[in-house]
């Protein structure tokens, strides 16, 4: 029973919510003059303060930590602070605001420095990817390709030592957001290992679910990742897993009876699985037609004996929009474990992999 009393006297200290304070007195402001701070856009109202005494006093709650910007509409202003629920200060006594001090705002300065190093290099490798692709002869093309590689290489190796160095600071998933973002690759799993070095207050920032969400939607179809389950009907409208191929080597092939280039791939599918078919090997075919009639036609035109469903809603197809599919032919290898060991293997490529794996 004590125990139990201790534990209601101990739980609304523990869950008292924090607020943030954001005091400053700067040079221009005069009583009655409007401040306030805005989130995600400038319309984004977190808090409202007028200037009494020369001062002024914005109050408030966050969620999370994040860039946010107060607004000096007086004077056509606005400052950038990278906080949560803290008590911060600012203040300047030169009328430019270039002796401006933040004070309070524990990871101000890692955003700064995010700012000041990190944007700009990925900026030059903005500029000279847009250099290459707007060349007008072969050596334009090679001078820009080769200053891409030094400025995307620069890149990052900038952002390892930056999120190496900034492991607890919610600067350093801005540093991650912006870097996917920028990256031709779009590099997931290299995002993920990234991610997964992250602890304490950095996992506190406002991009974190957004990150995640970029993960773990990015994994999907992602070679070395675990096969996503979907069920469709059959030709006979009888409903097929994926999963109900495990323990085998299955390759799910997205095509279409519509779709020219799938239909000459397809000489090249059916003989690979008339090859292997005894190893531990079928095919799923999932269509992306949405007749029928068409769909069974083709099916039977190409000579194609193995599992085929689809739900009939072309490019809106469930399983091809879960992987992402935005062109066909498109196909995914996956084992006997329900791992994607191979992506888009088509002709030659599709016999040599099959060869390595169905030995």
């Amino acid at each position: 029973m004590k125990k139990f009393l201790f534990l209601l006297c101990v739980l609304p200290v523990l869950s008292k919510a924090q607020n943030f304070t954001i005091q400053g007195s700067l040079p221009g402001l005069t009583n009655g003059n409007v401040v306030y701070l805005a989130g995600k856009s400038e319309t984004d109202t977190l808090a409202v303060a007028k200037v009494e005494n020369n001062a002024f006093a914005l109050k408030g709650q966050l969620s999370d930590i994040d860039a946010r910007a107060v607004f000096f509409p007086s004077v056509n202003r606005r400052m950038i602070l990278f906080m949560g629920n803290e008590n911060i200060s600012l203040n300047a006594t030169k009328a430019d605001w270039s002796d401006v001090s933040v004070k309070g705002a524990e990871y101000n300065r890692d955003y700064e420095e995010f700012l000041a190093f990190v944007k700009p290099i990925g900026d030059y490798v903005a500029y000279y990817r847009n250099l290459m692709q707007g060349a007008r002869n072969v050596m334009e093309r090679d001078s820009a390709m080769l200053m891409l590689n030094t400025a995307y290489n620069i890149y990052q190796n900038t952002i390892e030592r930056f999120i190496i160095m900034k492991k607890t600071s919610p600067a350093s998933v801005l540093a991650l957001a912006y870097t996917y973002d920028s990256d031709p690759n779009r590099d997931v799993l290299l995002l993920e290992k990234r991610f997964n070095t992250l602890s304490g207050d950095a996992l506190k920032s406002g991009l974190t679910k957004n990150v995640q969400t970029v993960i773990e939607t990015g994994k999907i179809g992602v070679v070395g990742t675990k096969a996503i389950d979907f069920t469709q009907n059959d030709v006979n409208g009888k409903p097929v897993s994926l999963s109900s191929f495990k323990g085998k080597y299955v390759l799910v092939d997205f095509w279409a009876s519509w779709c020219g280039p799938c239909r000459r791939e397809n000489p090249n599918v059916v003989a690979a699985y008339n090859k292997y078919k005894g190893k531990n090997f079928t095919i799923l075919g999932v269509s992306l037609d949405d007749n029928k009639a068409a769909w069974l036609q083709a099916i039977k035109m190409d000579n194609l004996p193995w599992t085929q469903v689809s739900d009939l809603q072309s490019w809106n197809n469930a399983a091809s929009r879960l992987y992402h599919i935005e062109s066909i032919p498109a196909n995914m290898l996956i084992d006997p474990n329900g791992m994607i060991i191979g992506k888009n293997l088509r002709g030659e490529d599709l016999e040599a992999k099959l060869a390595q794996v169905l030995k």
